[in-house]
C-alpha cells in the first residue's frame, strides 16, 4: 500500500507539472465554438495559477485565454497580476483594452486614474533608470593591486601614490594672475568730447549767423521805420538759427558730461586716493590708465 500510494503521488505531481508546463498554442482555430473552448480552458488555468500564488504562470495563462477570445474582464485580471509583479507597461495596456471592450464599465473613471498613476510611476522609473545608466560608465573602478617584492600585494604602495601627487608642486596655471580686464572707457570719451566740440563749434557759428540776421534786422528798422516787412523778413530769418545754435550747445553741454563720466569711471587701472594738505585739510586725488 505504501509503494502504490508512492507511486500514486509521484503520478500526480508529474501531471501538474506537465499542466503548467503547457505552452499556449500558436494555431487559432477559425471556429469561434473551438476559441471559445480554448479561451475558457486557459482562463480556468489562470485561475487555477492565480489562486497558488503563482502570478507569472497566472498572467501567461490569461494573456493565452485572451489571444483566443478578447474579453474585458480576462483584460482586467491581466492588469491586475502585471501592477501587482511590476510589469507597468503591460499594466497600462492591459487596463486600456479593458476599457476599450468594455466602454461602459462602472469603474472607467477609477481605471483611468489608475492607468495615470502607472504612467507616472513608469516615467519615474525611466528617468531613474536613464540617470544610474548616465552615471555608471563615469564611476572608477579601483586600481589592480600590484606585487610586492615577496610576491604579496603591494596595495599600500598603491595608496601611497596620490598623496606624493597631491603634495607636489602646484602647477604653473593655478599660481598665473589674471590680466586685468580691458576696457574702451577712455577711447569712447574721447570720441564723446570730440563729438561735444563738433557740437559747440556749430552752435559758435549758427549764433554768429543768427546775431547777423539781427543786426541787420535792427538796420533796417532804424533806416525805414514806416517800411517794417524787410526788417520783419530779416528777424523771421534770425529766429531759426538762434534756436538751432541753442540746440547745438545743449549737445555739446550733454556731450561734455558723458565725456566726463565715462573718463571717471572706475577702471582696474584706476585709484582713488584722500591726499592731507599742509596746510591742513585733504584733497581727493584720481589717478588711471588712458
Amino acid at each position: 500500500m505504501t509503494i502504490r500510494f508512492a507511486l500514486a503521488a509521484i503520478t500526480v505531481f508529474l501531471t501538474a507539472s506537465s499542466v503548467r508546463a503547457e505552452e499556449c498554442p500558436n494555431d487559432i482555430s477559425e471556429d469561434s465554438g473551438v476559441r471559445r473552448v480554448q479561451a475558457k480552458k486557459w482562463f480556468s488555468k489562470g485561475q487555477t495559477a492565480s489562486s497558488e500564488g503563482d502570478d507569472v504562470a497566472a498572467l501567461k495563462a490569461y494573456q493565452c485565454s485572451l489571444r483566443f477570445v478578447p474579453h474585458g474582464f480576462t483584460a482586467y485580471n491581466i492588469a491586475q497580476i502585471a501592477e501587482r509583479i511590476g510589469d507597468l507597461e503591460v499594466a497600462i495596456a492591459s487596463y486600456g483594452q479593458y476599457l476599450l471592450l468594455v466602454p461602459d464599465a462602472k469603474d472607467a473613471q477609477e481605471v483611468n486614474e489608475k492607468v495615470n498613476a502607472l504612467k507616472e510611476r513608469l516615467l519615474k522609473a525611466r528617468q531613474k533608470e536613464k540617470e544610474i545608466t548616465a552615471i555608471s560608465p563615469l564611476a572608477s573602478e579601483p586600481p589592480p593591486a600590484r606585487s610586492g617584492a615577496n610576491g604579496s600585494e603591494g596595495t599600500d604602495q598603491v595608496a601611497a601614490a596620490p598623496a606624493v601627487e597631491a603634495t607636489g608642486p602646484k602647477p604653473v596655471e593655478s599660481v598665473t594672475q589674471e590680466k586685468p580686464e580691458v576696457t574702451n572707457y577712455r577711447t569712447a570719451a574721447w570720441i564723446v568730447y570730440g563729438g561735444a566740440g563738433v557740437a559747440v563749434v556749430a552752435g559758435v557759428i549758427t549764433n554768429v549767423l543768427a546775431r547777423s540776421k539781427m543786426d541787420n534786422c535792427n538796420s533796417l528798422y532804424k533806416k525805414d521805420p514806416n517800411n517794417l516787412s524787410p526788417a520783419e523778413s530779416a528777424c523771421s530769418g534770425a529766429k531759426p538759427l538762434a534756436y538751432m545754435s541753442y540746440g547745438f550747445f545743449g549737445v555739446g553741454a550733454a556731450a561734455a558730461v558723458v565725456g566726463t563720466v565715462l573718463v571717471l569711471r572706475p577702471t582696474p587701472s584706476s585709484e582713488v586716493a584722500m591726499i592731507p594738505l599742509r596746510e591742513g585739510g585733504l584733497a581727493l586725488g584720481w589717478s588711471g590708465r588712458y
